[in-house]
């Protein structure tokens, strides 16, 4: 069943594409690509989509929409991809970091509630390799606090918190669409939300003249209706075309790599020295890009266990991330964040096959050996 939905999406798109050439559908705002962003949003739960060329735009023209002061502080963890964090220093605010709580790696709420000052302005979580954060508790924080909301949902498309979608939480949520993610368009990337002048504003950031007759009657936005910020941020239309593939069927593609994830968390919990990321509760996995996350407690032997991965055939890849807070980039204060340290040398990715044809045997005739051999 799952080979015959892969092969569909696969022809889905070569049809679509060609449609697009044909039509010289190729550049500008081709009716398909607002049915994608309306599609996308209502998919969400939210009123307005707009797309980018990546989802580091996306971000970017949210923080701008939010219209923040310099040196306003976005509080955000560490372990996050450099394309989160980036945008913040883009735009002369200051990213605070924030420590991850130690068994679901999601950013750690107490952690966030003795960051917050008078500066704090917004908190912009990322729901890594498609585990929702623990929403419950960050939605009352941000509550009490008076603070904006940006989920960075680029690992996560379609996963769920107490049945609602991830990215429907937030002022804005911004989703990734490269060619790595669940909804793939080569390049590109969307922004979500409810409010009607934060979507127009990242227009204004990244679509120069899309929006021109209606800018015009907004008093504060009357100026940039024919040149926008002159930026360039659009989705390509032929990537747009084929991410429509995806978002058609996501829902059952979450499914698949549900089951799969479930029956690798059953092997995994044979074991006391491996771990992986806990799911907060009554969360639900989606999006699933990177792969699934494996912790080894004892890295001593790291070498020689990947060794034992690569004879079952199992890829597996170490931790993508940088420890960001200490990089001078993003910052002059170099701080201590327990948690985001510990995980680096830890934690790995078990690759997920394109056609989902996992081995399940091989992984635990794998965890067998290494657990024979000393290495677990």
């Amino acid at each position: 069943m799952k080979f015959f939905l892969i092969i569909k999406i696969i022809i889905t798109k070569i049809v679509r594409l060609n449609i697009s050439f044909l039509k010289r559908e190729i550049s500008g705002y081709p009716n398909f690509v607002k049915k994608f962003e309306n599609n996308f949003a209502s998919f969400i739960g939210k009123k307005y989509g707009i797309s980018f060329c990546n989802g580091t735009s996306s971000i970017e023209a949210a923080i701008f929409s939010l219209n923040f002061s310099k040196d306003d502080e976005i509080l955000i963890t560490s372990s996050n991809f450099h394309a989160s964090i980036g945008p913040i220093k883009n735009l002369n605010c200051k990213p605070v970091f924030v420590d991850i709580d130690s068994e679901t790696l999601t950013v750690d709420c107490k952690d966030l509630k003795k960051k917050i000052n008078h500066k704090s302005k917004c908190l912009l979580i990322v729901h890594p390799w498609g585990y929702p954060c623990n929403m419950s508790e960050i939605m009352k924080i941000i509550k009490e606090n008076n603070l904006k909301l940006i989920e960075d949902c680029s690992h996560s498309h379609g996963a769920l918190y107490k049945n609602q979608k991830v990215g429907s939480f937030a002022d804005i949520s911004c989703f990734s669409l490269q060619g790595g993610k669940a909804i793939k368009a080569g390049e590109g990337g969307i922004a979500l939300t409810d409010n009607e002048d934060y979507y127009y504003r990242m227009s204004v950031y990244g679509h120069f003249n899309r929006h021109e007759k209606y800018l015009e009657n907004i008093e504060q936005l009357k100026y940039f209706s024919k040149t926008g910020l002159s930026k360039k941020l659009r989705a390509h239309p032929l990537g747009i075309s084929i991410a429509s593939a995806d978002l058609d069927n996501l829902v059952n593609l979450n499914k698949f790599k549900n089951k799969i994830y479930n029956k690798i968390d059953k092997i995994i919990s044979k074991y006391d020295s491996i771990s992986t990321m806990q799911l907060n509760k009554q969360a639900i996995r989606g999006g699933f890009f990177g792969g699934y996350p494996i912790i080894f407690e004892n890295i001593d032997h790291i070498g020689e266990i990947k060794k034992k991965f690569n004879k079952y055939n199992l890829d597996i890849y170490p931790y993508q991330w940088l420890n960001h807070h200490k990089m001078k980039v993003f910052g002059t204060n170099e701080i201590s964040l327990p948690i985001t340290e510990s995980i680096l040398n830890k934690f790995h990715l078990i690759n997920i096959p394109y056609f989902l044809n996992f081995n399940f045997e091989k992984l635990e005739d794998c965890l067998i050996e290494c657990k024979k051999s000393n290495l677990i």
